[in-house]
């Protein structure tokens, strides 16, 4: 299998509707379409940002993807923190290094901007990709969420 990682692309219904796939797998597909094509135009403008997917080339198949947002931090050497987020890979594809991968990817983006440290975001029933995380050096720590609607 040969990956490679890029931005989805908005404008080809092919990456939206597989796209949307791994929306299943990680927790409900997107309702509207156009709201979700404006929505991934908005994050790929950004410099900030990068919706990432992971494409098995011979067989132009979305496997997996995740998002990697940049923001600012007051404290130390002020340097910017990365927040990862919706990291799923399609679960046929799941247990062959995909996600592995994508990480490294991500955490090689954060680098190159220059992030401190990575916060990494999952569901608290996510069990099995937590597990997963571990693996790959990340600590669990404690954190909140709350719904504004």
């Amino acid at each position: 299998m040969q990956l490679c990682f890029r931005k989805l692309n908005p404008d080809n219904e092919e990456d939206i509707r597989q796209f949307n796939e791994l929306m299943d797998d990680l927790s409900q597909r997107a309702e509207d379409q156009k709201v979700l094509k404006q929505k991934i135009e908005e994050i790929n403008g950004q410099k900030n940002s990068w919706l990432m997917v992971a494409e098995d080339v011979e067989r132009r198949k979305l496997c997996g993807s995740v998002i990697g947002v940049l923001f600012g931090d007051f404290c130390g050497s002020c340097q910017p923190v990365m927040v990862v987020e919706n990291v799923v890979v399609h679960h046929q594809e799941q247990r062959k290094g995909i996600g592995r991968l994508m990480l490294q990817e991500i955490e090689r983006w954060g680098k190159e901007h220059n992030a401190s440290y990575v916060i990494l975001c999952s569901g608290l029933n996510r069990t099995g990709a937590h597990e997963f995380y571990r693996s790959m050096g990340y600590g669990e720590v404690k954190g909140f969420k709350k719904y504004l609607k």
